[in-house]
């Protein structure tokens, strides 16, 4: 009897809001991100740049975990406070989406500020760093400079910003779903 209580007592998803779950963790994600980004500038390991090495795993695997776990909280907490107990997979989408947006704007914000205030250098540090790995691969000069003008096209401040809004999304989009298909519950 008390599942068939439960069932009948759920409320209706369609007027349950979940944007201020995507918003708190999709601000805990960028303030985590950025933290790292951070971190990474003042010990000379920036993930960003190509030359990092081994260390680029650890920062991908801190953010790869910190975007899972928001994720995942907001999918467990809408299911399991807003809805009581069920959830479908396109909510789960929908969730992880729109956490991911979060993050990606306030990412987008931070790497306007970043890469104008913080470390203006930045787009020399990562062509040198490609001309080095293109010298080690045995490419000429000309071919070189070539490859450098072409990425130095997508390594402005608001390029950068933009990725980071539609990889956000994507991102959020895949973990979702990844998630969705282990957290859904239907009524």
């Amino acid at each position: 009897m008390d599942v068939l209580d439960r069932i009948s007592s759920t409320p209706d998803p369609a007027i349950v809001p979940y944007k201020h779950l995507a918003i708190r963790y999709g601000a805990i994600w960028a303030g985590a991100s950025i933290l790292t980004s951070l971190i990474g500038y003042l010990t000379n390991t920036d993930p960003s740049l190509p030359t990092t090495g081994a260390i680029k795993w650890v920062y991908s695997l801190i953010g790869i975990a910190v975007a899972v776990w928001a994720i995942v909280t907001a999918i467990r907490v809408d299911r399991d406070e807003q809805l009581g107990g069920f959830i479908g997979l396109g909510r789960c989408v929908g969730i992880g989406a729109l956490t991911g947006l979060v993050t990606g704007v306030i990412g987008g914000i931070w790497m306007l500020i970043y890469l104008n205030f913080i470390n203006t250098g930045f787009d020399q540090q990562v062509k040198d760093a490609m001309a080095a790995q293109y010298e080690a691969q045995g490419m000429s000069e000309e071919q070189i400079e070539m490859t450098s003008g072409i990425a130095s096209a997508f390594m402005g401040p608001i390029s950068m910003a933009v990725y980071q809004v539609i990889g956000g999304v994507i991102f959020g989009l895949i973990i979702g779903l990844i998630a969705g298909l282990f957290m859904k519950r239907e009524a």
